[in-house]
Formats: C-alpha cells, structure tokens, sequence
C-alpha cells in the first residue's frame, strides 16, 4: 500500500456506531472479543470455519496476522477493508467491504460478525448500512455482494431488511460436510439507508479504494 496511514483516517459513523480500522492492540482486542463467543459452537455460520480455532494456540497471532496482512497485500483493485466496530464506545464485531478483481464490474462484497452480547440488537444492519453508503455514496459502486449459509437466520434477515434480492444457490463446505449458501446481490438504485451514515476523510484514500479497475467519482 503506498499510504499506508491513509485508509486508518477513514470514519464511518452511525448514530450508535464507529467503524475504522484498528491499531495491533485494537485487532488482538477484537479477537479476544470473538473467543468469548460469537456462534454456538454446533453451527458454523461462515463459509470458512475460522472460528473453530478459537482457544486454540497461535489464534489470537493468526487473527491479527489476517488483519495485517489485508493492508500490506493491499491491491487498489483487488482489497479488503475489515473495519473494526464500535458500539456506545465498546468493540463490538468486524465488518469488511472490498472487491475482487476476478469480478466485472463496480461491485463489492462484505461480511460481517459480532460478539454474542452485541446480537440481536439492530446493530448488524446499522454497521453493514454504514459500509454499503460508503460503497453506494461515496465509491459509485453499482452493486452489493453478500451470502449467507442455511441455518443463518440473522444474517438473512439483515440483507432482507436492506433489499438483497437472492441471485442463486451455490454450496459452501465449512467443516467438510456441504452446506447450502443462499448468494445475494443489492443494486445501487435499489439501496436507501435506514440511518444517516457520516463518512469521514474518504477523499485522502480514494485512490486505494478502487471498483472496476477505475477511480470512483467523487461524492
């Protein structure tokens, strides 16, 4: 990444929520926040089963390794964003939005978790909303990825709240055995944001936040 202080000036704010990237001690907060419990253990709400290393020896370092290395592989058409959310002043879960470069298109995937004692509160549709007025509004995105697995209600009901329209079934295998993945897709003329989202300091990383192989537009 060639600024590599830039994309952590980034703010998204909601009116309950922060959303920004964090510092090392931040990151390994965050994955201390997700060994306390984000699932039951029995079901496997993510298509790559990474929280079954949880208590684990080394899963705290691997953890924010991942979040590290998001930032120095950074390809301004080919990226992740995993933003670290704040609710009230407390950490409450992750929320990523990036792009593939094997995708045509202006168009971004996220995903998402949160801390068991954050569930059930509104608060995945206010942080998810935050990224997707960052993709609509202030990158020019034509459109949203997103999927989730059977059995996931909570994130079904998210992208229902927010108008995914589901494209097709694929199958996704987490612990081996398949599981079947509802895909999902949101069109910019269809999106309007349930709550007022402000976005701070995008312009001084626009250029590392590419869709489709072209810088956006300003907003």
């Amino acid at each position: 990444m060639s600024d590599t202080a830039a994309p952590y000036r980034l703010r998204l704010r909601t009116p309950r929520l922060e959303l920004r990237l964090g510092s090392p001690e931040e990151v390994e907060e965050l994955g201390r926040l997700a060994e306390q419990g984000i699932h039951p253990p029995e079901e496997m709400p993510f298509a790559v089963a990474w929280s079954d290393g949880f208590g684990e020896q080394g899963f705290l370092d691997s953890f924010v390794a991942h979040h590290r290395d998001a930032l120095t592989a950074w390809d301004p058409d080919d990226w992740m964003l995993n933003l670290l959310v704040w609710a009230g002043g407390q950490l409450a879960g992750s929320q990523s939005v990036g792009v593939d470069a094997s995708q045509p298109g202006r168009i971004v995937t996220t995903g998402s978790w949160l801390g068991a004692a954050f569930q059930g509160r509104g608060i995945g549709t206010e942080m998810r909303a935050a990224v997707l007025e960052l993709a609509f509004r202030g990158l020019a995105a034509e459109a949203a990825t997103s999927a989730w697995l059977e059995g996931n209600i909570a994130s079904a009901r998210v992208s229902e709240k927010l108008g995914y329209r589901e494209t097709h079934l694929s199958t996704k295998s987490p612990r081996g055995a398949p599981v079947v993945s509802h895909e999902l897709r949101l069109e910019q003329a269809a999106w309007h944001s349930p709550v007022v989202v402000a976005i701070d300091d995008l312009a001084e990383c626009r250029d590392l936040l590419r869709l489709g192989g072209r810088s956006p537009k300003r907003a």
